[in-house]
């Protein structure tokens, strides 16, 4: 069979990145992982076409047999105008990743042939074989998790890796926290399921291979299954060795993993640069009604600062929005924020997620909105929204905060402020490897000068030299580092500008 497999384009999000594209000169932050997987999924003997329409565009007039399209909620319109699309031709569509849920099956079938709830690994060979016999059903089921041993290696040679700003792997699923307001635990569950480190090895090699020089682990908690993360960081020390550090890593793990130096010291020599990590709220009654106990184990602008020592930047996940919070709460996150020295703060409304503790908690307390989900997982026009009633201010009154929040955080001097004394803190370790100055990274640089001194706004010509000169004199393994931090810092500043120009809807 032709297989055509699609991840169709998203809205204006945080995370699409996608007002800095024209500085960082890639298309999208990240390959679709999910389908590269689908296509080490299927059976040989068939012919699979990846296409990624923030990339390029669909081409719906594909000679296919079947179409495979993933999707999260912010993407449904689209993945359902394409499946729509390609059915009127008479070609079988199945539509699965974290879009399919069980409330939403119906609905989902009302635009596919077929449609997948939770992980693919077994569900989806089965379906290739079913389908080629005419027997194929409209709803493939994952009942309980797979095992990562049967995760085959992805088809990154079916990506365009040019194209993107990073590779990306994934080395484990789960996490053994339950947080109240987090899906994770209910969707890839409570364990840590983890690929072996040969598996690992064996896709960063492949990597390699084809050129890149980032990865990012999408693992939601890298350090699940510590004594497997400390194991696999050895071996990727040791190949970053072998390739003098030309690839660098970021990854995802909790604040906890900051009271062990010598973990943070591996994770600096296997070259890992940037971590993002799910801080929350400087407020302890928060932390703990929200059941991040592992957040209240720590001195949380400490714990920041000792991982920033090690060269590896900290962004962080910012709520607002719990149920202690009040009209304070605001000022409070934005002192720490500061403190702290964290550039980049993804600052989103508390949301109640179906599955989760607190939606269920909201539901019975009768402070439910709405069914829609909003915040930083959603669209710019929903960036202030929120499906949760909030307890000790008004709707508006946390409206009106995080719009003040985000747009203060990011003012010209507030963001140098924090991007130059991370980049400080972590002067005395310094960066494995030797700087390389690629072509592309010239264009990156002639890009960056251009959209910041070639303007009339003064304020951002002045930050941008500040913070440039003083890495060259005081820093200058770091500029790397910095000038990524600019790029990054045109799409968040427009963005929350952007997204909390949008009214605010009450119930």
């Amino acid at each position: 069979m032709k297989i055509y497999l699609i991840n169709p384009r998203l809205p204006l999000s945080l995370w699409d990145f996608s007002l800095c594209r024209d500085l960082a000169g890639n298309a999208f932050p990240f390959p679709p992982l999910s389908l590269a997987t689908l296509a080490g999924l299927t059976p040989g003997g068939h012919e699979v076409v990846i296409c990624d329409e923030n990339v390029r565009p669909v081409d719906v007039y594909k000679d296919a047999d079947l179409v495979g399209i993933t999707g999260y909620h912010i993407q449904k319109g689209q993945v359902f105008h394409l499946a729509d699309a390609f059915r009127k031709r008479g070609i079988t569509v199945a539509i699965g990743g974290p879009l399919v849920q069980r409330d939403n099956v119906d609905e989902c079938l009302k635009h596919a042939d077929a449609v997948f709830l939770g992980e693919a690994e077994y569900t989806w060979p089965v379906f290739i074989g079913e389908l080629q016999a005419k027997r194929s059903k409209p709803v493939y089921h994952q009942e309980g998790f797979v095992a990562m041993s049967d995760s085959p290696a992805p088809r990154f040679d079916l990506l365009d890796q040019e194209a993107y700003s990073s590779a990306i792997i994934e080395t484990s699923r789960g996490c053994p926290y339950s947080c109240e307001f987090c899906e994770i635990p209910i969707r890839l569950g409570k364990g840590s399921r983890t690929k072996s480190v040969e598996q690992v090895m064996g896709e960063i090699r492949d990597l390699s291979a084809l050129g890149v020089d980032s990865i990012f682990i999408i693992d939601d908690n890298f350090f699940g299954n510590r004594k497997r993360a400390i194991d696999l960081l050895e071996e990727i020390e040791r190949f970053m060795r072998s390739i003098d550090h030309r690839i660098y890593f970021s990854c995802q793990f909790t604040i906890d993993i900051a009271a062990d130096d010598e973990v943070l010291a591996l994770l600096h020599r296997a070259n890992v640069r940037r971590v993002f990590i799910g801080i929350e709220t400087p407020r302890q009654a928060s932390l703990a009604m929200a059941k991040k106990n592992q957040n209240t184990l720590v001195d949380l602008q400490d714990a920041v600062r000792r991982i920033q020592s090690h060269a590896i930047i900290v962004w962080g996940a910012f709520i607002v929005g719990f149920d202690s919070d009040d009209k304070n709460v605001f000022d409070e996150q934005l002192a720490f924020i500061q403190a702290a020295s964290i550039p980049v703060a993804m600052v989103g409304m508390l949301q109640a997620l179906p599955g989760t503790p607190l939606y269920d908690r909201i539901k019975r307390e009768g402070r439910f909105r709405d069914g829609e989900t909003g915040g930083i997982r959603g669209a710019a026009s929903s960036l202030v929204h929120t499906n949760i009633e909030p307890k000790n201010m008004t709707y508006e009154e946390l409206a009106g905060g995080f719009r003040y929040l985000v747009r203060t955080l990011y003012r010209y001097d507030n963001f140098a402020e924090r991007l130059l004394n991370a980049v400080a803190l972590g002067k005395k370790a310094g960066i494995q490897g030797r700087a390389r100055l690629t072509g592309k990274g010239v264009a990156t640089i002639l890009r960056l000068l251009r959209y910041y001194l070639v303007t009339a706004d003064l304020g951002r010509a002045r930050m941008f030299l500040r913070v440039v000169l003083r890495t060259l004199t005081q820093n200058p393994q770091q500029l790397h580092t910095v000038l990524m931090h600019l790029v990054v810092y045109k799409h968040l500043k427009l963005f929350y500008e952007e997204g909390t120009s949008y009214s605010t809807s009450t119930p």
